[in-house]
């Protein structure tokens, strides 16, 4: 009966194997992140000749083509799809290893680009602080807005956005971090003259606030559907200015509870149409891709996280 356990010389032979391969993957992802053989060739300062030949070799190894190649570009073929998304996870992983065991010794520092939506404007700011305190030695860069920031044109190691960034993008890793409670609110002398509504129902246009521009105004979303809002109270760029109009009386908002906790608190603004079902907003975090993360970055995000999971506002659920 043949031996089924292998030799000393067959395991090193299979851990070689392994580890060529594992190589190879990592050029791979960095080929196809870059777009192009002589683009990875600038970012990693290997050859493009042997970028190329670890690929090929790859294909060799794993008997499937992955790129489809002409004279200037390439594209994955469906298996190469396949093949890269498990390889972005197994070097993410990796990268986030060696991470773990760097930031024992690793201090944050330095400058950090980042943007976050207007309606977390306070509470971004206090994290940030909270952040360098422990971090003296990290100066920020902060953008709000309530768009889908462009990482690449904004220069931005990090942003924090409640719109869905677009999917099948290798420019974008998008992390969801927590649910946030979407409420309408308003001041209670509106709302008595309003005459309390349960839902938007009986609410008409002209006391509602919105975001968009003067041509193009963001409906409300519900969860039956969405509610279309032709002619606002006030459109407002930032849900900062909706949050004020709502302070004046001058309509309804829709905004995330967590953005109006002290108002909620202090009885500046009370809930509005407490029946009227909506769905909470999400909180990602954007990042480029793995490679282009920034230590200080990725320590960030941690830091945001637990900043999000010891807040005293009710109406946040953690995602992961």
């Amino acid at each position: 009966m043949p031996n089924s356990i292998p030799t000393f010389k067959q395991t090193q032979q299979h851990a070689a194997a392994t580890s060529r391969m594992l190589v190879d993957l990592y050029w791979y992802v960095q080929v196809v992140e870059a777009g192009s053989f002589s683009g990875a060739a600038e970012r990693t300062g290997v050859a493009t000749s042997s970028l190329s030949r670890r690929i090929a070799q790859l294909e060799r190894s794993l008997h499937v083509q992955l790129l489809s190649r002409s004279t200037r570009l390439f594209s994955m073929t469906t298996l190469g799809e396949q093949v890269y998304r498990h390889a972005l996870e197994m070097v993410t992983a990796m990268e986030a290893a060696l991470l773990s065991a760097l930031e024992s010794h690793d201090t944050p520092s330095g400058l950090i680009k980042l943007a976050a939506p207007s309606a977390l404007a306070d509470w971004s700011l206090e994290t940030m602080a909270d952040f360098q305190r422990h971090h003296p030695n990290v100066q920020f860069s902060l953008q709000l807005g309530d768009e889908l920031p462009d990482l690449g044109a904004m220069r931005l190691d990090l942003a924090l956005t409640l719109q869905t960034a677009p999917g099948g993008s290798n420019a974008i890793v998008s992390r969801p971090l927590a649910e946030l409670e979407m409420i309408i609110v308003g001041t209670h002398a509106l709302l008595r003259q309003l005459g309390h509504p349960q839902t938007l129902e009986s609410v008409e246009d002209g006391r509602l606030l919105t975001l968009g521009t003067n041509s193009l105004h963001q409906p409300w979303l519900l969860t039956e559907g969405t509610r279309t809002i032709s002619k606002p109270a006030l459109i407002a760029d930032s849900t900062q200015t909706l949050l004020k109009a709502t302070r004046a009386g001058l309509g309804l908002a829709c905004v995330p509870r967590f953005a109006c906790s002290a108002d909620l608190a202090s009885g500046a603004l009370q809930v509005a149409c407490p029946q009227q079902a909506l769905p909470p907003a999400t909180l990602y975090a954007l990042t480029p891709p793995h490679k282009g993360i920034i230590p200080t970055a990725r320590q960030l995000i941690e830091h945001v996280r637990r900043a999000l999971l010891s807040h005293d506002a009710t109406g946040i659920v953690l995602i992961g």
